[in-house]
């Protein structure tokens, strides 16, 4: 299987943003052949999402930290998304916010 996992890192304008971070990120693995058929799963981040992943980063974690998907797709089924030795991923990040911060959506 091909993992699929995020990590948050520190960032220049992390004191702008609410924390813990609450929203999804969905990550696809474009079919480079077609274009449909993509391959997509939706990690959230959430109340059941362990603090550790969701909260301000002060510094990069080099262990631990990460959420996602062990099993987004199984190695016979990635021969269809790889062309010339190259895999392709779209990510798209929706944020729930709690206070009226609409330049963050």
């Amino acid at each position: 299987y091909l993992s699929c996992k995020l990590a948050l890192l520190p960032g220049e304008y992390d004191d702008k943003l609410e924390w813990p971070f609450q929203g999804e990120v969905t990550v696809e693995l474009l079919n480079q052949k077609v274009n449909r058929y993509h391959h997509e799963t939706i990690i959230c981040f959430n109340e059941n999402t362990p603090d550790q992943c969701k909260s301000k980063v002060v510094a990069p974690k080099v262990n631990g930290g990460w959420w996602g998907n062990k099993n987004f797709i199984d190695k016979p089924s990635l021969r269809g998304y790889l062309d010339n030795d190259t895999l392709y991923f779209r990510i798209s990040v929706e944020i729930n916010t709690k206070t009226n911060k609409s330049w963050l959506v």
